[in-house]
């Protein structure tokens, strides 16, 4: 029987701008469409960092659909009126998101060769990706196995899912949306020997926790309709009126519709009941979508023999990655895009890769898009060298995963000019290698955030970062906008250096006579001497203070006092009180 896998990235419209600019992880996110008078309804949200729920206050919970007026008094009555300020209203683009969510479908294909984004009807976002994993589960040592790995690598790449494995894209749809109720379901249908093997089998899958438990679960074959039964009606991918139409009857779960004969609800209900209730159980062949038109450029060479990697690396295998690359190039340089990313998989037969190894995947990313294929295939070479590869392989596969609008650089007139141009792209070149040998996140520049603690007010961003939107399969392409709360500090305002962490100092104040007023430790100014790496400093003027609160929604309240001190041997310092317990911290030097 096939076996069917589907990833469920849930608000997936938020899920992608939070990957795309992460600071929106620190406030609410609503995802909007706009309807007639200017009305909005909220299509997703999310708030990545929520702070903890104080006691007597339930979490907001915002249903799709519903205006953003009423959205935002949901999350005033969860978390106070400065969330609703904080909040960040974007509008819903689908094309877009689902241009990102098909890039991501593209990369998954290291998991199988079959996969399709669910189809939905429009105006609805889809969320779910779908792969065929009948005979590549076992390369990863198991349906379980494959599951976790799944859910997991997204984690890494910052995207929340939840995975499910069953018998048809329905049941693995259904199981992927409820895999908190799959637990109960397991126990429910323990009435016969067959069912509590079933049950077992199922809590053998969950043994290490709750939290592995709503991230994946995997349905045995032949149980679907018993594992899912007491699942709500909504897992079957119903219309709003035929679930209307269900409630009113007092039908509420998967059990209640399976117990009813075919003919009885092809009578009583919409065709659409009948059609999912036939692909829930295999009865009407649902097969996976295939993926939307205007794909990009994919190349691969299958060898009439298995080539050994041994002593191949250096020439065969570079000669055909060139010509490989070269053909994934050329067609998008004629449309003047280049390449952003693209995956290497080497091609192995079930006899030499083996029962239990997964396939070998290789990732190259680009800082800019480009189309120089000996500066492509550099990379996939210094991949290479830093990947266990296989001994022998029978075929090597190319695949673009993202492409962009690439710069066009015309002849310029004077010598000047022309070698700025070159350093320019002599240092893309460097970060590409840079990245290829040390690791993509491994190579960034700081970008300034708002954030009063200054700790926090950066955060790491791409070298010379694109301009141009990313395009994926079906995606568009469009200008990137400034991210929202990223400023500039005033020149002089901050030191040019900043520690890890702030430095506890050692203040010295001096011996005041008792009643004597002064501005000893009473948080009138900074301590005239200090002691910090084994020297004493001996204060001579300061300016400050300079008074830094975070949000009460941020968790713990951060309270400090700053102050730019100069020594007696010219130095500048930033120091800062913390007025939680009166005790002082370096945090900077400047020039």
């Amino acid at each position: 029987m096939p076996r069917i896998m589907t990833v469920w990235l849930p608000r997936w419209p938020v899920q992608r701008r939070l990957v795309e600019r992460p600071e929106l992880r620190r406030v609410p996110v609503f995802v909007c469409r706009g309807e007639r008078r200017g009305l909005l309804r909220v299509v997703s949200w999310a708030w990545a960092e929520a702070p903890r729920m104080s006691a007597g206050r339930s979490r907001a919970r915002i249903p799709q659909g519903m205006p953003l007026a009423e959205g935002m008094g949901v999350l005033a009555l969860a978390h106070g009126s400065r969330a609703c300020h904080a909040a960040v209203v974007e509008h819903d683009d689908p094309q877009a998101d689902r241009g990102r969510l098909e890039g991501v479908a593209r990369w998954c294909r290291r998991f199988s060769p079959t996969v399709g984004v669910e189809a939905v009807q429009e105006p609805a976002t889809p969320e779910c990706i779908q792969l065929d994993v009948t005979g590549t589960a076992g390369f990863f040592g198991g349906e379980q196995r494959l599951a976790r790995t799944v859910a997991w690598t997204l984690a890494a790449r910052g995207l929340h899912a939840r995975v499910a494995i069953a018998d048809t894209p329905g049941a693995s749809w259904a199981a992927a949306h409820h895999t908190d109720l799959l637990n109960q379901a397991g126990s429910s249908a323990s009435g016969s020997r067959r069912s509590a093997s079933s049950s077992v089998h199922l809590r053998k899958s969950f043994a290490h926790g709750s939290f592995f438990r709503l991230r994946w679960a995997v349905i045995p074959q032949g149980f679907a309709a018993a594992l899912l039964a007491p699942l709500p009606v909504s897992a079957l991918r119903l219309d709003a009126g035929t679930m209307a139409a269900l409630a009113d009857l007092g039908i509420e779960s998967l059990g209640d519709i399976l117990r009813l004969s075919p003919r009885s609800l092809a009578a009583r209900f919409p065709p659409q009941l009948s059609r999912r209730r036939a692909e829930l159980l295999g009865e009407l062949a649902e097969p996976v979508p295939a993926p939307a038109d205007g794909e990009l450029p994919q190349a691969s060479q299958a060898f009439d023999f298995p080539l050994s990697l041994t002593d191949a690396v250096g020439d065969t295998i570079g000669v055909v990655l060139e010509r490989l690359v070269a053909g994934c190039v050329a067609p998008l340089s004629a449309r003047g895009e280049g390449v952003l990313a693209l995956q290497v998989r080497l091609e192995q037969s079930a006899a030499s890769r083996g029962a239990d190894a997964a396939p070998t995947v290789i990732d190259v990313g680009l800082f800019r898009p480009s189309t120089s294929v000996r500066h492509i295939a550099e990379l996939v070479q210094l991949r290479l060298s830093r990947t266990r590869l296989p001994r022998e392989i029978d075929g090597i596969t190319v695949d673009v995963v993202s492409a962009a609008t690439a710069r066009c650089r015309q002849q310029l007139l004077f010598d000047g000019e022309a070698t700025a141009a070159a350093q320019a792209l002599d240092v893309d070149l460097l970060c590409d290698r840079l990245s290829g040998r040390l690791g993509r996140m491994a190579v960034f520049e700081p970008g300034l955030v708002a954030d009063a603690q200054p700790e926090h007010a950066w955060l790491p961003r791409p070298p010379a970062e694109s301009t141009a939107m990313p395009r994926s399969v079906g995606g568009r392409q469009g200008s990137r906008a400034e991210p929202r709360g990223v400023r500039h500090a005033a020149a002089g305002l901050r030191p040019i250096w900043m520690p890890p962490r702030p430095v506890r100092l050692e203040p010295l104040w001096p011996a005041l006579a008792a009643g004597t007023a002064g501005s000893g430790g009473d948080g009138h100014g900074p301590p005239p001497r200090f002691r910090w790496g084994g020297t004493m400093h001996e204060v001579s003027r300061s300016h400050g203070p300079e008074r830094i609160e975070t949000a009460w929604w941020r968790g713990p309240i951060v309270r400090r006092d700053y102050y730019m001190v100069e020594t007696t041997t010219g130095a500048r310092f930033w120091l800062f009180r913390r007025l939680r317990d009166g005790g002082w911290f370096l945090h900077g030097v400047f020039a």
